[in-house]
């Protein structure tokens, strides 16, 4: 069950932005709405059964900025490939500004997609370990051997197909972190190692030169751990990066998230688009989700959501966009609505500001503090 929480401020915020637009002020036509106003938000799942008319009109009026997972729509329309463009089109009807990502896996092989039926005739595209055998992630889904040059066709194929001939602003590149995890190495030995890490970069730069410089390339992503600090080393070739583990599971370290923070700083700094994926207490696989009402569960982030919150904001640059839930299906809490995404927020007055463990960022209408130790957070609105 959804529980919408449909705003009134944010409707007519992207109804004035779409005025404003036809009246000449439009902001760069390649990049999704942005405005200090209020919390930037992006808005990230899927729904094997598709978008409600309901669920349209709620995501398409409170964001610009979107991306439907794998697998959605395919009860209805047989293909993530089918589902999502559907659902695109029907979003842009409501908000033609609206921003979407098409997800399409860097590495992993969902049947979810038509495109896995071409990929299982080609078994010189499989990825196998040194010893011959096929690479399976939890010995279920096939890998894509991007050293192969023909796969990396087949795929920035698929991808144009999506964007240049459909209706998606751009492409989502999962799972950079499972390609680059130097255990890998023990899997395929050193010289595949290094033949896929250069084959990862081979496919950014030509899914950029088929899908032109119009659409928007982002990466999943930048990930900071005790035993892997990644991701920064794209920049340069995509247009967008996510930060998916913010706060939880291996980054949930107080020097983790100040790492995360620094890098989302750095890459808003260099003018690229920054999506903040932030998290209540919980997250989809805990055995509360399965325990709990949905309701409970989203009482419980209400609750939560002033941390990452708070941490989004002090490294928020423009084009920063907030993101939050406990998962990527329709009951993982993407499409509900929180308080804080209404409340004014204002232009930042500088950078943040850093003593110890504890941060803090004033903006136009509130001042924002939180405590990486102890996990504390106040976002205080000015009247």
């Amino acid at each position: 069950m959804k529980f919408f929480k449909h705003s009134s401020v944010k409707q007519m915020m992207f109804f004035i932005a779409l005025l404003l637009s036809s009246c000449g002020f439009a902001q760069d036509d390649k990049m999704p709405p942005f405005s200090w106003e209020t919390i930037p938000v992006y808005i990230h799942f899927g729904d094997v059964d598709g978008l409600t008319d309901e669920e349209v009109e709620f995501v398409a009026s409170h964001t610009g900025f979107t991306c439907l997972e794998k697998g959605h729509g395919i009860n209805k329309h047989g293909s993530t490939e089918k589902g999502i463009e559907a659902d695109v089109k029907r979003m842009k009807q409501i908000n033609p500004k609206l921003k979407n990502l098409y997800y399409w896996n860097t590495f992993l092989d969902y049947s979810l997609y038509d495109a896995h039926n071409v990929y299982q005739q080609h078994p010189e595209w499989w990825l196998k370990t040194k010893n011959g055998e096929l690479d399976k992630k939890n010995g279920d889904l096939m890998r894509y051997d991007l050293s192969n040059p023909e796969v990396r066709e087949w795929w920035t194929e698929e991808a144009k197909r999506a964007v240049v001939d459909g209706a998606c602003d751009g492409v989502f590149m999962d799972a950079f972190p499972q390609v680059a995890s130097l255990a890998n190495i023990d899997l395929w030995g050193q010289q595949k190692f290094d033949d896929i890490q250069r084959g990862l970069k081979e496919i950014i730069v030509l899914t950029k030169q088929k899908l032109g410089d119009e659409a928007i390339i982002m990466y999943n992503g930048i990930r900071n751990t005790d035993h892997l600090k990644f991701g920064m080393g794209y920049l340069e070739l995509c247009d967008a990066v996510t930060i998916e583990h913010f706060g939880v599971l291996q980054s949930a370290s107080k020097e983790n998230m100040l790492l995360d923070i620094e890098n989302a700083t750095t890459a808003g700094k260099m003018g690229k688009i920054v999506v903040f994926k932030g998290w209540p207490s919980f997250l989809w696989m805990d055995e509360k989700v399965k325990k709990s009402t949905y309701k409970e569960l989203l009482e419980e982030a209400q609750q939560d959501i002033t941390f990452p919150l708070a941490c989004f904001l002090i490294a928020a640059q423009e084009y920063s966009y907030f993101c939050y839930s406990w998962g990527y299906r329709q009951n993982g809490g993407m499409l509900d609505w929180y308080e804080e995404f209404d409340q004014p927020l204002g232009k930042p007055m500088g950078d943040y500001v850093k003593n110890g463990w504890e941060l803090s960022r004033e903006f136009a209408h509130c001042n924002v503090w939180v405590n990486l130790a102890s996990r504390q957070a106040r976002i205080t609105y000015k009247e």
